[in-house]
This record gives C-alpha cells, structure tokens and sequence, in this order.
C-alpha cells in the first residue's frame, strides 16, 4: 500500500504563484530608506519557508518507508519504528492549532507539518482522516 499525503492543490498554486510575484517586488523596490542586512536576511527565511511549503508530504511507499518532510527536515522512517499515530497539539501546551504525530519504537514522537491545522481542516482533510490514512498505511505495510 502507498500513502500520500500533501497541501491542497490549491495551495501549491498559490505558493507557487506568489512567490515568484513577492520575489519580483521585493528585489525591483527601492531600498534606500533601507531594510539592511537584518531586513534582507528575514526575507530570505521567508521565502525559503514559503517555497518549503510547497515540498510538505507524508509519502509511504509499499516497501516499508515513510517518508516525512516538513518546514526544516525531512524524515525516512522504516514502518517497524513506528509504534502509533496520534493527534495532539502542535508545538505543546501554548501551541496553536493541532497536527498528527508518529509516536516511534523509541519513545520519540515526530509531527507531521503537513498535517497542522486549523489551516488543512478548514480547506479540505481532516485530522481524523489524515491520522487514519497513516494507521493504515502502518497495519497494511507491516
């Protein structure tokens, strides 16, 4: 069984489309006043992490990996590291909004960024839907 899991096409088309439109503004505008090496770091990061966006996945393939790339890593997993799938809240106790987890052979737990909502709920999968689809993956893989 194979597993995918990504942004909402949507989304991809819009990251897409507006990044090469904020990159166009931002390097042609007049920097005199200017942003200095502080504020051109930051846009850096920025478009790095919106270009990221469009790379988030959970990807399970029939052999037994899971693939997970989220905003700063990407994670293969072999299906036997992985204990359970779960829902809890991203980034802790003050985090805001909630995303699905691997809780692995270790003791570890891995977040699933693709999955973090309220922004995917709202415009598409669920939560329950996506922490199922990983669950099946793991029974019908091992």
């Amino acid at each position: 069984m194979e597993l995918a899991i990504r942004p909402p096409l949507w989304a991809r088309v819009c990251v897409v489309l507006f990044l090469p439109v904020w990159c166009w503004f931002f390097f042609t505008s007049d920097h005199e006043g200017g942003a200095g090496v502080l504020g051109y770091g930051i846009a850096l990061v920025a478009i790095v992490f919106i270009a990221r966006l469009v790379f988030l996945s959970v990807v399970g393939t029939a052999d037994g990996r899971l693939t997970v790339r989220n905003h700063w890593s990407t994670r293969t997993f072999a299906v036997h590291e992985i204990d359970d799938v779960v829902i809890d809240r991203a980034g802790g106790r003050g985090g805001n909004g909630w995303a699905v987890f691997l809780c692995l052979h270790d003791g570890s737990r891995h977040r699933l960024d693709v999955t973090e909502v309220p922004f995917r709920q709202m415009f598409g999968r669920g939560l329950e839907r996506d922490t199922e689809s990983v669950r099946a993956w793991v029974r019908d893989t091992r």
